[in-house]
């Protein structure tokens, strides 16, 4: 298959949208190992690790709003499940789903006691609940009664199960009229007029839902720690923001949640390399934008003309620029022996030239918290699971009222009846970034503060880590803006297979199960078995550490995961599983201290 190349360097640093990379920026003190969380949830001790940041820069990061709107930020707080009078935000129901709880606080931070990732944004007058990156992208182990925050790790979450039951418990509270009384009065909607209003308005709110979650129902439920996440990303700009139902396709190449360290230092992010980094950091910023579009991102694209079309949005283009910076002083976590257990580091030296003879070549190897780190990614065909990138490479679609308008990232060329996915997404995200004055200035703005933390992370290096040579950096202006729009892109031939994935560094995996991108590997030493030896059914979501295996415990958990369904093929990646038995297990050891 052949595919068009946009033309600007635009093009090339959003081809595809992510759902990760988010973070906020500030000036950053280190955290000590094991500092407990404020005011933990429940009877467990949870702490976090020396990822790098405060707790400060970690409640900014778990409770920033990008300008998700979910539903009313006030009915969430006070919403009962569908079946039951306990509230849809109980700290027990949110564990069953996979979040996880947050008290309040401290200080002005989530003052309601929201889950993790759970935020709360203005807009006319109304108040929402979204989601942050967050919410899919912090994780905890647990073993021995004692829990490890890890900022950036995998969740292990099942959105669709927190969107349907969010579905049935709108539609519960507007079918049953003694629910309805309770939510109204909790609500302090008392009056007949008041009610009626609150009526019609819960009426709307759940017929839009119930329609998004019917949009994006896949066929196979992905269970915990899995979504996919580019199928919500298409359906939501392809079908709902163009108004073109025949676009429609069911979200069925779940994968699971990429970890997030280091996003910013590689040149491509995303499983399939799909979502360049730069030029000035617009990639960046455009798949962020494209990561709230599939999160209730209320993109709509109208009022079509000509020269162009609106973009109107919810998205908070400036914060993303603070929740990019932020996450740039990020560092993978490293293994706690208080709570882990110890590490066998002779056992560990030796696989460490094992891991040099089967792994580093496309796992390569990096200083986790040398700012001036840069990781090219390595994009192999290793015989896993295509199912997610084809469905990106092979996703056509309708242009609707796009036809005939200019492809932003391709002037002066214009939309057909049809293109692929992915440009009219990306059209979608830039038009939002750039399609206004208002809209422009506020992505200058978010260049400008991730080339400013860019520069205090390095700072924070300073006097340990040395810039290579050449190393320069351009303030971003809106003279250099327009230059960068204006520049063609270099040419790049499309890879040979369509099911290419990126082998990343390695720093920080034990902390990621389930392994391959799309999560159907319970455990590291599982991943080390031949094919025919791995799971072919085992648990998924459960917090329970397994330090000798590394990975979750996989038999017991709130999801079953069978790899014989289409996308959960846990083929492939063959690199150390003809190893004798006592080189798997240093392989294994060493991977625990990256």
């Amino acid at each position: 298959m052949t595919r068009t190349r946009a033309r600007t360097p635009v093009a090339a640093a959003v081809a595809v949208l992510t759902l990760a990379a988010c973070a906020l920026w500030q000036p950053i003190k280190p955290t000590p190992d094991n500092t407990p969380l404020p005011d933990p949830v429940g009877p467990m001790s949870v702490v976090t690790l020396d990822q790098g940041w405060d707790q400060s820069t970690r409640m900014s990061y778990w409770f920033t709003s990008q300008g998700s709107q979910i539903v009313p930020y006030r009915w969430f707080l006070v919403l009962e499940q569908a079946h039951s009078t306990e509230r849809f935000r109980s700290d027990a129901h949110i564990e069953q789903l996979g979040y996880l709880p947050a008290a309040p606080g401290p200080g002005a931070w989530n003052p309601d006691g929201l889950p993790v990732g759970f935020t709360k944004a203005s807009s006319k007058g109304q108040d929402w609940m979204g989601m942050s990156c967050a919410a899919c992208h912090t994780g905890q182990i647990n073993y021995k009664g004692r829990g490890l925050r890890i900022d950036g790790a995998p969740a292990l979450s099942s959105f669709d199960r927190f969107y349907a039951e969010l579905v049935a418990a709108l539609q519960a509270t507007q079918a049953d009229e003694a629910k309805f009384q309770r939510f109204a009065a909790a609500l302090g909607q008392t009056s007949p007029a008041q009610q009626q209003a609150l009526r019609d308005d819960l009426a709307r709110q759940t017929r839009d839902s119930a329609a998004r979650l019917a949009l994006n129902r896949p066929t196979y439920d992905p269970g915990h720690a899995r979504l996919d996440a580019f199928g919500n990303i298409f359906n939501e700009v392809l079908v709902t923001a163009l108004d073109q139902p025949s676009n429609a396709r069911p979200p069925n190449a779940p994968v699971s949640y990429p970890f997030l360290w280091d996003t910013p230092q590689h040149d491509k992010v995303q499983w399939n390399g799909s979502a360049p980094n730069g030029p000035l950091g617009l990639g960046e910023v455009t798949r962020n934008v494209g990561e709230v579009l599939g999160v209730f991102g209320g993109l709509h694209i109208e009022d079509c003309k000509p020269q162009g079309c609106s973009y109107p949005s919810t998205v908070d283009i400036v914060a993303l620029g603070h929740l990019e910076g932020w996450l740039r002083s990020l560092w993978s976590p490293q293994w706690d022996e208080k709570v882990l257990g110890p590490l066998d580091r002779e056992l560990a030296r030796k696989g460490e030239a094992i891991y040099g003879q089967q792994c580093a070549k496309c796992h390569l190897p990096i200083e986790r918290t040398n700012p001036y780190r840069r990781i090219t990614a390595q994009m192999h065909d290793v015989g896993t699971d295509p199912a997610m990138a084809t469905a990106v490479a092979m996703r056509q679609a309708l242009t609707g009222r796009l036809q005939g308008t200019p492809i932003i990232t391709s002037l002066p060329k214009r939309f057909g009846d049809k293109d692929g996915g992915a440009t009219i997404v990306v059209q979608g995200a830039v038009g939002v970034m750039l399609s206004t004055k208002e809209a422009r200035m506020a992505t200058l703005r978010a260049l400008i503060i991730q080339y400013e933390a860019q520069l205090a992370d390095e700072l924070r290096g300073a006097g340990q880590f040395k810039a290579p040579a050449g190393w320069t950096h351009e303030k971003p202006s809106e003279e250099l803006l327009n230059k960068v729009l204006a520049t063609p892109a270099p040419h790049e031939d499309p890879p040979p297979s369509l099911a290419p994935y990126k082998a990343r560094p390695l720093n920080g995996i034990w902390a990621t199960a389930p392994y391959l991108h799309n999560g159907s590997v319970p455990s590291l030493w599982a991943l080390l078995q031949p094919v025919a030896q791995r799971p072919a059914r085992f648990f998924v979501g459960s917090r329970e550490f397994d330090p000798v295996r590394v990975g979750q415990v996989s038999d017991q958990g709130p999801s079953l995961l069978d790899t014989s369904l289409p996308g959960n093929s846990n083929g492939g990646h063959l690199a150390g599983t003809t190893l004798p038995e006592a080189d798997k297990r240093a392989l294994l050891e060493y991977l625990k201290t990256l």
